[in-house]
């Protein structure tokens, strides 16, 4: 029988507090549209989800509640629900597809695949629907009128926005066939995504980057890390690694946050009184489940490092280095729904990747002993050796049951879900190579961008020049 869902910790702000456990439906909702709880993520997620628990079934709320029970990695709770619903027409189109990814992110495949499949098959052209189940599927698994459906929007999309998203669904599904047109199609459905939501901000990013430079490091007390934020760029590997700390029984894997940007921005503790510390240990509360150690690996939090090492005295910031030419590669051929608008170029991409590298290595210059750099290819290659000195700064020795976090329940709603649920490897190492020689110009514009940080970014030896 399936454990409880853990309670929520109390609000470390009194009021809020009190606002949350007692208020009606109706108060809730004003408590959402707060501007003063704006970029309190903990407190919208609470009054979320007292909404959803406390009111009569509302479509809006319901879905509400899902994205953000697995924006938090909650999907467990969600699965409760969403669990028991008919795989057919009585479950509505847009719930369907929102329970099938309930189900990828629980780690239930078949029931997974048997959601998007009926969802499609409804809406045989709604790429929304497409492009989540060639993001699930094993690649060149699609059915062919899946596929052939993607086909026919590409061609005569109603929309660039229809032709963009089955242009990145179509590279997924053919990428194992035919590499050269899988990139070629991401690049076009990159360039199309550009031109819909603008130009990378770069100067916004630099602006973040030189706030973040500034906080004062706490200085190392000496005691074991209690907080390991897990950063570098996307599709780096940052999810294996959370995912072997997180089968150690003293640690707690509690996925992707947005707690750390939400301090940066305006930070909600400093508000209400609280300490940052208490907020974000009573905001992953229920995920810790009493484990001393927990694991916040958003690739993200790499621009917001100083204010982890400025306001938790017990942190450690890993950062996790994968080849540049793999990782550029794989992040152009993924479509991020949020915070990457740096992935539609290469210069862009290599310019955010060499800033990134420059900024974790200056902060591990001024805190040596609280940044920790790991690289992606030692990690597969002999993950004990890997792990044992990051084990070491928690406190911690190796343990038998890390190889096999595999084995374990896992839930991850990221884009690497699938490589989670098994045991580690190294098949993705040069991984680059197979899309050239489409790939030349773009991984040379990337490199071009990184190198002017001053070697911030080792070229990867495998990955051979265009």
């Amino acid at each position: 029988m399936d454990r409880p869902d853990p309670p929520w910790a109390p609000h470390p702000d009194p009021a809020v507090e009190a606002r949350l456990a007692r208020a009606d439906p109706a108060m809730l909702g004003a408590l959402l549209a707060d501007p003063a709880l704006r970029n309190d993520p903990y407190a919208r997620l609470r009054a979320l989800d007292r909404m959803h628990g406390a009111a009569a079934p509302n479509p809006q709320v319901l879905g509400a509640w899902l994205q953000a029970m697995l924006l938090g990695n909650r999907p467990q709770r969600a699965w409760r629900v969403t669990g028991g619903w008919p795989i057919g027409a009585a479950t509505p189109p847009d719930v369907q597809l929102l329970a099938a990814q309930v189900a990828q992110a629980v780690g239930r495949g078949d029931e997974a695949r048997a959601r998007f499949r009926e969802v499609i098959g409804r809406h045989p052209h709604w790429v929304d629907a497409l492009q989540k189940y060639a993001e699930f599927e094993a690649p060149g698994a699609m059915p062919d009128h899946a596929v052939q459906a993607l086909e026919r929007i590409l061609a005569a999309g109603a929309t660039d926005y229809d032709r963009e998203k089955a242009g990145f669904a179509l590279a997924r599904a053919v990428a194992p066939r035919d590499p050269q047109r899988a990139f070629a199609l991401a690049a076009a459905a990159q360039a199309r995504k550009r031109g819909r939501i603008g130009p990378w901000d770069r100067a916004a990013f630099e602006a973040r980057l030189a706030h973040d430079r500034s906080l004062a490091p706490l200085p190392d007390r000496g005691r074991p890390c209690s907080e390991v934020f897990i950063v570098g760029l996307p599709r780096s590997g940052t999810t294996l690694l959370a995912s072997l700390l997180g089968a150690h029984p003293s640690i707690a894997n509690v996925g992707e946050q947005g707690l750390l940007p939400a301090l940066a921005a305006d930070p909600p503790p400093a508000r209400s009184g609280a300490h940052a510390r208490d907020w974000y240990r009573a905001a992953l509360a229920d995920l810790a489940d009493g484990a001393p150690v927990v694991v916040d690996k958003l690739p993200g939090n790499a621009e917001h490092a100083g204010h982890a090492l400025a306001r938790f005295p017990d942190a450690l910031v890993v950062h996790l280095e994968r080849g540049l030419d793999d990782c550029a590669t794989s992040i152009h051929m993924h479509d991020f729904e949020s915070g990457s608008a740096y992935a539609c170029e290469g210069a862009d991409l290599g310019h955010y990747a060499g800033a990134i590298a420059s900024h974790l290595r200056g902060l591990r210059e001024r805190s040596p002993t609280r940044v920790l750099h790991l690289r992606f290819e030692d990690l597969a290659r002999a993950p004990e050796a890997s792990l044992r000195p990051l084990l070491s700064r928690l406190g911690l020795d190796w343990d038998p049951s890390i190889p096999e976090f595999w084995r374990q329940d896992v839930q991850t709603a990221t884009y690497s879900e699938a490589q989670v649920r098994e045991p580690v490897h190294t098949r993705s190492i040069g991984s680059a190579r197979r899309f050239l020689p489409a790939s030349a110009i773009f991984l040379a514009a990337v490199r071009g961008a990184a190198a002017k940080w001053h070697h911030s970014v080792s070229r990867q030896p495998e990955s051979p020049s265009p």
